[in-house]
């Protein structure tokens, strides 16, 4: 009985660590993008993106000669470029992330699997008992 479930334990799946697998598998620019992703994905972009607009509007209004008076036709053409630009980005960084969360729940299923594997052993070995 206790080489049966040696044999057992050595071929069960050892859970790996995802966070290690998923950095392994990253290149270079796969970290540029989720850097970049993070930075704009956050409430401090949106804070600096008000700041930034506020500030551009307050001085056209204070000014006595604006180079962009109302309706700001320059700053929505670049609110429209900073858009173009990272809204493409943005999906690159979450896709790249979303690997990571595949990753995940590959490891999370085997572990089920196995668990589920061990329960069925440790009940036919109870069974035999009786």
């Amino acid at each position: 009985m206790a080489e049966n479930l040696q044999n057992y334990i050595s071929t069960r799946v050892t859970p790996e660590n995802v966070n290690e697998k998923h950095k392994k598998a990253l290149k270079h620019q796969d970290y540029l993008a989720v850097a970049i992703t993070s930075v704009i994905g956050s409430m401090y972009f949106v804070y600096l993106s008000i700041f930034i607009i506020v500030v551009w509007i307050g001085l056209q209004k204070l000014a006595n000669k604006p180079f962009d008076p109302y309706p700001f036709a320059f700053l929505l053409f670049i609110t429209n470029i900073v858009q173009l630009l990272l809204t493409p980005l943005i999906l690159v960084g979450q896709n790249i992330q979303n690997r990571r969360e595949h990753l995940r729940a590959e490891e999370e299923y085997k572990t089920t699997k196995t668990m589920h594997q061990d329960i069925e052993k440790i009940l036919l070995i109870l069974g035999e008992r009786k």
